[in-house]
């Protein structure tokens, strides 16, 4: 099958093939009939993730197309796919050496990613200084300017090497769960815990994949460790306040985690409102349209709380 438009890029970058690569690189119609069914193949291998395979294919043809560089920064993706950032970094390498000015920002960025990856963060930030000198607007210098202050911590010995690998690996199950993939976003996160086992950022979103994907006990545990290590992580306390009340049907235990949701973080709509749902649940319906009166103060259209207050006062 040919790689669909709505597959997940081939690139890594975890947006959809067509809101990326698409008619960037590699012009497959172009291409002669066995040339371009290998390359379909490898890219569809590679978007579903059967890295070896796509390797594979990807090798058959490389020496032969015309644009070799896409073909090399795609080898590279698969390696960084098995985390073989070595070998990602080699073929991001040869793919810098040979591809047009305006793949250079890409091809480094992913260059230095393997690199910080791989424990090398001196061969790291040379890559993203040539992205920075790259960048031509500054919503792309910000973020580059970010990460090299971070690989200037690690060399001092400020920062532990795997605090690179962590930012990275959290970014990724990021674009996981928005494109729906909560399995592989879990994954990801579990394979984060060893290294920082105490992060709150690992614990909430493993708890978000893990409710995604019906496991709530799981899910549960992860959300309260992470209100104990950040009592003021509000949307920890939601989330648990949404376990307690939907699952578990302890209203009362949900109250009390909406309650602290709201305290740490006062403007949060949603936690005024589901506190008025538990006290309804709990049967004290004048406190149930107190909190969904809060709710309109902060959201004066909210029809939830309309309908709430309209539904319990008979109007």
């Amino acid at each position: 099958m040919p790689l669909g438009r709505n597959d997940p890029c081939p690139c890594g970058s975890g947006l959809k093939y067509k809101k990326c690569c698409l008619g960037k690189d590699l012009q497959y119609h172009e291409r002669p009939d066995e040339e371009r069914s290998t390359l379909a193949k490898a890219f569809k291998a590679m978007s579903l993730e059967n890295w070896d395979e796509a390797i594979d294919l990807f090798k058959q043809v490389v020496d032969g197309v015309p644009d070799r560089y896409a073909v090399l920064e795609a080898i590279g993706a698969c390696y960084d796919g098995l985390e073989n950032y070595l070998m990602a970094a080699e073929y991001y390498e040869k793919a810098l050496a040979i591809c047009p000015r305006a793949r250079r920002f890409d091809v480094n960025y992913r260059l230095g990613v393997s690199r910080g990856n791989a424990g090398r963060p001196e061969k790291a930030v040379s890559a993203f200084q040539e992205c920075l000198e790259l960048a031509d607007d500054e919503a792309k210098r910000r973020p580059i300017v970010a990460v090299l202050a971070t690989l200037k911590e690690i060399e001092e010995g400020s920062r532990p090497p795997e605090v690179f690998r962590v930012h990275v690996q959290l970014q990724r199950a990021f674009s996981d769960m928005e494109e729906e993939r909560y399995e592989s976003a879990a994954a990801r996160l579990e394979a984060l815990l060893p290294a920082d086992p105490e992060n709150p950022t690992i614990l909430y979103n493993l708890g978000v994949a893990l409710t995604f994907l019906k496991k709530e006990d799981e899910a549960l545990k992860l959300f309260q460790r992470c209100v104990e290590l950040e009592p003021m992580y509000a949307q920890a306390w939601y989330n648990l306040g949404q376990i307690f009340m939907i699952v578990k049907r302890d209203f009362s235990g949900a109250l009390h985690c909406f309650e602290m949701a709201a305290t740490a973080r006062p403007d949060y709509i949603g936690a005024h409102h589901q506190k008025g749902i538990a006290f309804e649940l709990l049967g004290d319906k004048e406190k149930a349209v107190e909190c969904w009166e809060q709710t309109l103060k902060l959201d004066p259209e909210n029809k939830q709380a309309k309908g709430n207050i309209e539904r319990l006062s008979g109007t």
